[in-house]
């Protein structure tokens, strides 16, 4: 007797499953880049806090703009981790059966994103708990609005990296686009070193850069300025929808 074949419905969950599934066992099987920049990241809050402390304005502990700014840069610097996992279809020949299978782009895309943004929440909470214990990061006062944030912001850097893996047509692009937007964003966000020592048109294009808004939404998130939260969650979310859509068309084509 012939299985009845699977709903319809359950279809589209099968493919995602799936997609999560081989894309799950290929960041196990190679944690070394993530791994790098999570330790990286350690090493240089380390370092640099005694500066943040210098340079924080009055009242503000210096581990405030550390921990948010470091996280937000290490979790950029991984935007070719998630460029990769598209990319990598084309290296091994089979992109075009991936988008000529039954697996629909939104599928696709959610099998490709669900383990990258546990990776980025993994690397952040790492960081945040580190911060916490060794400099007293003040990570009790972010309650709930901490890690939605940090989710938010997860999802934003995994949705633009899959956005760069679905154009870049080589390693090498890959490497460029990613590498040279990573540091442009970092450093003009304040993200690296805080907006008051920079030059004056640094701040006037900083509003400009997704990191600039994870920076002040991190901040906020801990110091209770509900509506700077708000407005920071919603263009992390906007540029975020933005670059699924991207990400969706160019599997489409």
């Amino acid at each position: 007797m012939q299985p009845e074949p699977a709903p319809t419905g359950a279809a589209p969950a099968r493919h995602t499953w799936v997609m999560t599934r081989h894309t799950l066992v290929l960041l196990v099987r190679d944690p070394g880049t993530p791994l790098a920049y999570t330790v990286m990241a350690l090493v240089l809050l380390t370092v640099l806090h005694p500066v943040y402390d210098r340079l924080a304005t009055p009242g503000t502990p210096g581990i405030v703009q550390a921990a948010p700014g470091i996280a937000v840069m290490f979790t950029l610097l991984a935007l070719d981790v998630a460029g990769q996992l598209l990319l990598s279809e084309r290296t091994w020949h089979t992109w075009d059966r991936l988008r000529s299978g039954p697996a629909a782009p939104s599928a696709i895309l959610a099998g490709k994103s669900l383990p990258l943004i546990a990776l980025f929440l993994t690397q952040q909470s790492m960081l945040f708990l580190f911060a916490t214990a060794a400099f007293g990061f003040p990570l009790t006062a972010g309650t709930w609005r901490l890690p939605l944030l940090a989710l938010l912001w997860a999802l934003c850097v995994t949705s633009c990296g899959l956005a760069l893996g679905v154009h870049a047509r080589s390693q090498g692009q890959l490497a460029a686009a990613s590498d040279i937007g990573a540091l442009t964003i970092t450093c003009l966000s304040g993200c690296l070193v805080p907006l008051t020592v920079l030059p004056h048109w640094v701040s006037t294009v900083a509003p400009a850069t997704p990191g600039y808004w994870a920076l002040h939404g991190f901040q906020a998130a801990v110091t209770g300025n509900t509506q700077a939260y708000a407005h920071s969650a919603a263009v992390i979310t906007t540029i975020t929808t933005a670059a699924l859509l991207v990400s969706a068309r160019g599997i489409r084509r």
